[in-house]
């Protein structure tokens, strides 16, 4: 069965609905997605804080300027000074240390004399100069972060600014991978002239290690009665399950079938985009299974344009397709009925972006696909691009 491009996105959507979630501390949430709305419990500063090392006083204490006034203690950062300030009095307050009660104003330290008598300010201030009102930062109820962002370092330094060491995030899908072919050679392994490496599994694991914890399961030779028991455990012990080759209609492509056998619900089989028209999605309960083709390119594509939305969206990211507009700077050849995914590298030039061909593109032809800056996405309406004529980019 084959689907159109946005016809198959909105199927796979559709089964990517299972999430689940986990209680982290800070110390392990970086990197993960919020599955809860956070809002502040109190406000902050939770007093009128000191911005600066100086005095703070009563401003309507003070009729005229320059003004000496007596110091009466001290407060420091942490430490509540109890000190009440009366009129023309001063507190040497430190900075984020609390405000005295009845002062509103603070100087700096460096813009005051001190000497037996007291503080001398000699230039007036304004009212409530270098003071941090409670609340000023955040208020009580206030929502601080959303549901569905994914916390770096910087947000997991507000949560601990905030009191909140405990969170609930979304956890990552367990996804395994499993690749076919004869053929296939790992890196280090010995090869001939018959065989091809193993590239697809560092595409995958490059491209998915940010939203999935993954196994590698290894390889399997197209072979229908080894292929099945392999399939089958390690659908059982994962979330999502991947396999790269075997995926067309080729005589020893035997994935579809193999699926079937493992009691998947297999939802399509192609797709129409180049590269990469097979394109196996199934389904078991809450299980997802993509068959993806062994070409690196084709793989590529298929993982960008329908798993990765899938992994965005159980983990409650946005999982839009994202695209920039650029002006073609060749001739695109497409083909109307089909998305095409040209090869791109961008041009940035006199305030305008620039889509230039990477050279090949041909499938199997994985060097401009590596190389490249970005896809430009030929929609199934349109056919072949002219130079100058505008086009949608998929950036990597």
């Amino acid at each position: 069965m084959t689907l159109k491009m946005n016809e198959a996105i909105e199927e796979i959507l559709k089964s990517a609905t299972t999430r689940f979630v986990k209680t982290v501390n800070l110390d392990e949430a970086e990197g993960e997605v919020l599955a809860e709305d956070i809002y502040a419990r109190y406000d902050i500063p939770k007093f009128a804080k000191s911005a600066i090392d100086g005095y703070t006083f009563a401003f309507d204490s003070i009729d005229s300027y320059p003004a000496t006034l007596k110091i009466v203690g001290e407060s420091r950062a942490g430490v509540d000074s109890g000190i009440d300030v009366d009129s023309k009095e001063a507190v040497f307050t430190m900075t984020g240390a609390v405000v005295p009660n009845g002062a509103d104003t603070a100087v700096r330290i460096e813009d005051v004399r001190v000497s037996k008598e007291g503080v001398t300010i000699s230039k007036a201030p304004k009212k409530g100069d270098l003071i941090n009102l409670a609340g000023s930062e955040i208020q009580k109820g206030q929502k601080i972060l959303s549901k569905g962002e994914r916390l770096d370092y910087r947000k997991v330094a507000l949560l601990a600014n905030i009191g909140r060491y405990t969170i609930k995030v979304y956890t990552k899908p367990k996804i395994g991978i499993v690749v076919t072919g004869n053929e296939v050679k790992e890196p280090w392994q010995d090869g001939d002239g018959t065989s091809v490496r193993n590239s697809n599994l560092y595409i995958l694991k490059g491209l998915l290690k940010e939203y999935a914890d993954i196994i590698y399961y290894g390889r399997v030779d197209d072979d229908a009665e080894a292929m099945t028991p392999f399939f089958k455990r390690a659908l059982g012990e994962c979330d999502i399950l991947l396999s790269s080759g075997g995926a067309s209609k080729g005589k020893y492509d035997f994935t579809v079938d193999i699926a079937s056998k493992i009691s998947l619900d297999v939802k399509f089989n192609t797709t129409n985009i180049r590269p990469g028209r097979p394109l196996i999605f199934a389904t078991k309960a809450d299980k997802l299974f993509f068959g993806l083709p062994g070409y690196p390119s084709a793989l590529l594509v298929n993982a960008v344009v329908f798993l990765l939305p899938a992994l965005k969206k159980l983990l409650g990211l946005n999982y839009e397709m994202k695209t920039i507009e650029a002006i073609a700077d060749n001739d695109f050849k497409a083909k109307e009925g089909r998305n095409d995914f040209i090869r791109v590298n961008l041009i940035y030039q006199d305030g305008k972006i620039y889509a230039k061909s990477a050279g090949s593109q041909q499938t199997s032809n994985y060097l401009s696909m590596a190389l490249c800056d970005a896809l430009a996405l030929i929609d199934e309406g349109r056919g072949s691009v002219k130079r100058g004529e505008i086009v949608k980019v998929l950036s990597f």
